[in-house]
This record gives structure tokens, C-alpha cells and sequence, in this order.
């Protein structure tokens, strides 16, 4: 599992948003970095956290900055976000709340070139993906697309099968809501860092998020079962063109 560590540092970044519809870096060059943003939602405006590491190189967004400016996409719009070479941070969906999604460009030392990347709900759940803007490669006969596209109706699927008493359990933490019974339905989910191991596990191992839902690279309260189910979910691929889908 490739771990992406986010570390503040006092930097200026050297660029910001170029146009309405493109964002990152000025110096772009062919066959360097992409990240696709697209909002199919047409009433709704679409805002990510950006975040990059504190040893970015001056060719990278933000060159050594943490926090940078937020990536805000219009209903309806797509953004061509170009992080520039060499950048490893971080896009989270719904201002920081949502789902994470890590991404690294440097490549690899044997000369292979791979983009590593994944996504991590330890903050939260957004029905947004992110993948090869190519198409959905298969990587270990596993898909390359990360995140879900919706969250609600994944944890549906699995939530007439759990047992009612494990049902209620859950209700009551609040960070599921609905009604038990094998015909129960949820009416909505949520997740953030304080969640209950409960919670956890129903998302991770029940629910089989395709996501980290809690261990990921960035915190969270690892078990085995979980870490070992959350293996799953770090991807690399032989592209630098890739998109992230907000429904």
C-alpha cells in the first residue's frame, strides 16, 4: 500500500487559477500531469480541498505549500486541474468533508513509470470517483476506479441482509439513518474521524466501500480485518492523465 503523507510547510506557491476552466499550474507543458475534474450535478457547485506536499518541487502546484486554494467546479463544468510535475497531494470532495482522494506523480525510482493513487473516506462520504481518464483500467484484475459513485445505494444493497439487532446498533450511532428489517432503507450515511469502530467495519467490510474507510494513509484506528480489506484500495496506473467525477 502506497502511503501518501501530507506535511505543512511555509512556502509561496508560484500559481493559481489560470481560467475559468483550467486551474493549477501556468507552465504547462504536454504529457505533464492531469487531473480532470467533472460536476455532473447541474444545480450543484463542486468545491475540493487541494492540498500538496511539503516537498513538492518548484515545478508543483503549490511548490512546498499545504494548503492551497480551494478547486471549485460549476455545475455542469469540467476543470482542468494541472498539478504539474512532480506533484504528490491530496483532492478531497465537499470543502474538505468528504472523500480524499491522494495522488502521486513522481513516478517510480526503477523507471517504470506509475501514478499512484487513492481514496480514503475517513473524512467523510461524496459520491465522487477517480480514475484513468482513458477508461477504467484493470489493475490485479481489480478496477481502477476509486470512490463511489453512490454511497447511499451501495450501503443499500448490503443493508436488508444485516441483522436488526446489528441494524439498530448502527442507527443509533447516528451516522446511519433509516429503518431496520430485511425491507429497511437507509435514507442517508455519513462518516467522519470520529466514527465508531462499529461504523467502520459496517462501511469497510459489509458495505465493502471501495475506499480506505477509516485506515488509510492519513490517520485512523487500523485492525487487521480492516487494514487488510483497505488494501484493496491504492491503484497505480500507466497514465498522468486522470479524472475525478462529482456526481
Amino acid at each position: 500500500m502506497r502511503s501518501f503523507q501530507i506535511f505543512a510547510a511555509a512556502a509561496i506557491f508560484l500559481s493559481a487559477v489560470v481560467a475559468q476552466d483550467v486551474q493549477g499550474v501556468s507552465n504547462f507543458n504536454e504529457g505533464d500531469p492531469v487531473v480532470n475534474i467533472i460536476n455532473t450535478s447541474p444545480t450543484q457547485t463542486h468545491v475540493y480541498k487541494v492540498e500538496g506536499n511539503s516537498d513538492n518541487p518548484p515545478t508543483a502546484y503549490g511548490a512546498g505549500s499545504w494548503h492551497l486554494p480551494m478547486a471549485t467546479v460549476l455545475p455542469g463544468q469540467t476543470v482542468k486541474f494541472q498539478p504539474g510535475q512532480g506533484f504528490i497531494g491530496a483532492f478531497t470532495a465537499d470543502e474538505g468533508e468528504g472523500t480524499r482522494f491522494e495522488v502521486n506523480f513522481r513516478g517510480d525510482s526503477a523507471g517504470d513509470y506509475k501514478t499512484w493513487y487513492n481514496s480514503d473516506m475517513e473524512f467523510g462520504m461524496s459520491d465522487t470517483t477517480m480514475g484513468p481518464t482513458s477508461g477504467n483500467e484493470q489493475i490485479n484484475g481489480l478496477e481502477s476506479l476509486a470512490g463511489e459513485q453512490d454511497c447511499l445505494a451501495k450501503a443499500n444493497s448490503v443493508w436488508g441482509n444485516v441483522d436488526p439487532a446489528i441494524q439498530q446498533q448502527l442507527l443509533d450511532t447516528g451516522y446511519l439513518e433509516g429503518t431496520t428489517g430485511s425491507d429497511g432503507v437507509l435514507t442517508a450515511v455519513h462518516m467522519d474521524k470520529q466514527a465508531e469502530d462499529s461504523v467502520v467495519q459496517f462501511f469497510q467490510n459489509t458495505v465493502e466501500m471501495n475506499a480506505y474507510v477509516n485506515p488509510g494513509s492519513v490517520a485512523g484506528r487500523p485492525t487487521s480485518k480492516t487494514a487488510a480489506a483497505a488494501n484493496k484500495f491504492s491503484w497505480s496506473v500507466r497514465t498522468k492523465d486522470l479524472t475525478i467525477t462529482g456526481y
